[in-house]
Protein backbone atom coordinates (compact mmCIF):
# COMPACT_ATOMS: atom_id res chain seq x y z
CA UNK A 1 0.00 0.00 0.00
CA UNK A 2 1.66 3.11 -1.00
CA UNK A 3 0.92 6.57 1.11
CA UNK A 4 0.90 9.57 -0.35
CA UNK A 5 3.27 12.59 1.66
CA UNK A 6 0.80 14.99 3.16
CA UNK A 7 0.51 18.04 1.04
CA UNK A 8 1.85 21.14 2.03
CA UNK A 9 -0.73 23.19 4.02
CA UNK A 10 -2.28 26.32 1.73
CA UNK A 11 -4.40 27.86 4.37
CA UNK A 12 -1.34 29.35 5.72
CA UNK A 13 1.55 31.92 3.70
CA UNK A 14 4.79 30.27 3.88
CA UNK A 15 6.44 33.56 4.64
CA UNK A 16 4.17 33.78 7.95
CA UNK A 17 4.53 30.31 8.65
CA UNK A 18 8.11 30.42 8.95
CA UNK A 19 7.76 33.38 11.09
CA UNK A 20 5.48 32.00 13.53
CA UNK A 21 8.26 28.92 14.11
CA UNK A 22 10.84 30.82 14.64
CA UNK A 23 9.10 33.04 17.14
CA UNK A 24 8.11 29.92 18.65
CA UNK A 25 11.81 27.98 17.81
CA UNK A 26 14.61 30.70 18.73
CA UNK A 27 13.52 31.25 22.12
CA UNK A 28 13.00 27.70 22.93
CA UNK A 29 17.00 26.88 21.46
CA UNK A 30 17.90 30.13 23.37
CA UNK A 31 16.72 29.21 26.62
CA UNK A 32 17.56 25.25 26.48
CA UNK A 33 21.18 26.01 25.34
CA UNK A 34 22.36 29.52 26.78
CA UNK A 35 19.50 30.52 29.60
CA UNK A 36 18.73 33.42 28.24
CA UNK A 37 14.71 34.17 26.82
CA UNK A 38 14.46 36.54 24.01
CA UNK A 39 11.37 37.99 22.87
CA UNK A 40 10.59 38.15 19.18
CA UNK A 41 10.22 40.89 17.09
CA UNK A 42 7.11 41.54 14.99
CA UNK A 43 8.66 39.73 11.95
CA UNK A 44 9.21 40.74 8.40
CA UNK A 45 7.55 38.72 5.61
CA UNK A 46 9.16 40.60 2.77
CA UNK A 47 12.29 41.57 4.16
CA UNK A 48 14.77 43.20 1.55
CA UNK A 49 17.37 41.46 0.26
CA UNK A 50 20.65 42.04 -0.96
CA UNK A 51 21.37 43.27 2.92
CA UNK A 52 24.06 43.47 5.14
CA UNK A 53 24.94 41.74 8.59
CA UNK A 54 27.27 42.74 10.87
CA UNK A 55 29.25 40.33 13.60
CA UNK A 56 29.03 36.32 13.77
CA UNK A 57 26.77 34.62 11.21
CA UNK A 58 25.96 31.59 10.90
CA UNK A 59 24.00 29.91 7.78
CA UNK A 60 22.72 27.47 6.86
CA UNK A 61 21.37 25.46 3.59
CA UNK A 62 17.84 23.95 3.04
CA UNK A 63 17.26 21.39 0.34
CA UNK A 64 14.04 19.60 -0.60
CA UNK A 65 10.50 21.04 -0.90
CA UNK A 66 12.14 24.07 0.74
CA UNK A 67 15.02 25.33 -0.85
CA UNK A 68 17.42 28.56 0.40
CA UNK A 69 19.53 29.79 3.38
CA UNK A 70 18.80 30.76 6.76
CA UNK A 71 20.92 33.00 8.55
CA UNK A 72 21.56 33.56 12.24
CA UNK A 73 23.27 37.06 13.09
CA UNK A 74 24.52 37.78 16.43
CA UNK A 75 26.31 41.05 16.59
CA UNK A 76 29.77 40.56 18.12
CA UNK A 77 28.94 41.54 21.66
CA UNK A 78 25.78 39.09 21.84
CA UNK A 79 27.94 36.47 20.70
CA UNK A 80 30.94 36.65 23.63
CA UNK A 81 28.05 36.80 26.35
CA UNK A 82 25.98 33.75 24.63
CA UNK A 83 29.28 31.66 24.26
CA UNK A 84 30.54 32.85 27.80
CA UNK A 85 26.67 31.92 29.21
CA UNK A 86 26.97 28.45 26.85
CA UNK A 87 29.99 27.32 28.34
CA UNK A 88 31.03 28.23 31.43
CA UNK A 89 33.83 30.47 30.51
CA UNK A 90 35.49 33.46 28.98
CA UNK A 91 35.22 32.36 25.31
CA UNK A 92 37.93 31.72 22.55
CA UNK A 93 37.32 33.25 18.63
CA UNK A 94 37.04 29.56 18.26
CA UNK A 95 34.58 29.34 21.03
CA UNK A 96 32.29 31.91 19.39
CA UNK A 97 32.57 30.31 16.39
CA UNK A 98 31.49 27.19 17.39
CA UNK A 99 28.90 28.16 19.52
CA UNK A 100 27.16 30.17 16.84
CA UNK A 101 27.24 27.15 14.43
CA UNK A 102 25.77 25.08 16.94
CA UNK A 103 22.85 27.52 18.18
CA UNK A 104 22.23 28.00 14.25
CA UNK A 105 22.03 24.20 13.72
CA UNK A 106 19.94 24.09 16.69
CA UNK A 107 17.31 26.78 15.12
CA UNK A 108 17.34 25.95 11.67
CA UNK A 109 17.13 21.89 12.95
CA UNK A 110 13.65 23.12 14.81
CA UNK A 111 12.72 25.20 11.73
CA UNK A 112 13.42 21.93 9.30
CA UNK A 113 11.55 19.73 11.78
CA UNK A 114 8.40 21.55 12.08
CA UNK A 115 8.15 22.23 8.38
CA UNK A 116 8.75 18.37 7.40
CA UNK A 117 5.94 17.75 10.10
CA UNK A 118 3.67 19.91 8.23
CA UNK A 119 4.64 17.85 4.28
CA UNK A 120 6.86 20.39 3.17
CA UNK A 121 10.01 17.86 3.20
CA UNK A 122 13.60 19.20 3.20
CA UNK A 123 17.65 18.39 4.24
CA UNK A 124 19.60 20.51 5.95
CA UNK A 125 23.39 21.38 5.26
CA UNK A 126 26.70 21.60 7.89
CA UNK A 127 26.81 25.13 8.97
CA UNK A 128 29.29 28.08 7.97
CA UNK A 129 30.33 30.86 10.03
CA UNK A 130 31.55 33.75 8.95
CA UNK A 131 32.83 37.42 10.68
CA UNK A 132 33.18 40.34 9.26
CA UNK A 133 31.28 44.29 9.45
CA UNK A 134 29.84 44.40 6.03
CA UNK A 135 28.62 40.80 4.88
CA UNK A 136 26.43 40.99 2.19
CA UNK A 137 23.77 38.01 1.87
CA UNK A 138 21.39 38.43 -1.16
CA UNK A 139 18.73 35.10 -2.69
CA UNK A 140 18.90 35.51 -6.58
CA UNK A 141 15.42 33.38 -6.87
CA UNK A 142 14.09 33.14 -3.55
CA UNK A 143 10.23 33.72 -2.99
CA UNK A 144 10.25 33.95 0.45
CA UNK A 145 12.24 36.42 2.10
CA UNK A 146 11.19 36.88 5.58
CA UNK A 147 13.41 37.97 8.60
CA UNK A 148 12.57 38.23 12.39
CA UNK A 149 15.01 39.95 15.29
CA UNK A 150 15.13 38.87 18.97
CA UNK A 151 15.96 40.82 21.90
CA UNK A 152 17.41 39.95 25.07
CA UNK A 153 16.90 41.95 29.29
CA UNK A 154 19.38 44.11 29.43
CA UNK A 155 20.88 43.94 25.93
CA UNK A 156 21.11 46.13 23.42
CA UNK A 157 22.07 43.99 20.52
CA UNK A 158 19.33 41.61 19.02
CA UNK A 159 19.42 38.11 17.42
CA UNK A 160 18.59 38.22 13.53
CA UNK A 161 17.52 35.53 11.61
CA UNK A 162 16.99 35.82 8.12
CA UNK A 163 15.41 33.04 6.04
CA UNK A 164 15.36 33.48 1.79
CA UNK A 165 13.65 30.04 0.41
CA UNK A 166 11.41 28.88 -2.51
CA UNK A 167 8.93 26.39 -1.51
Amino acid sequence: MNIAPPSPPETKCPSSLIIDILNHCVPDVMKTMVGMSPLPGVGNEAAPHPCRLQGVTGSIGLSGNVAGIVYANFPEPLAKVVAAKTLGVVPSDQDIVDVVAELTNMITGNLKSRLCDMGYNCTLSIPTVVRGDQIAVSAKSATISVADEFSFEGMGDRLSVKVFATI
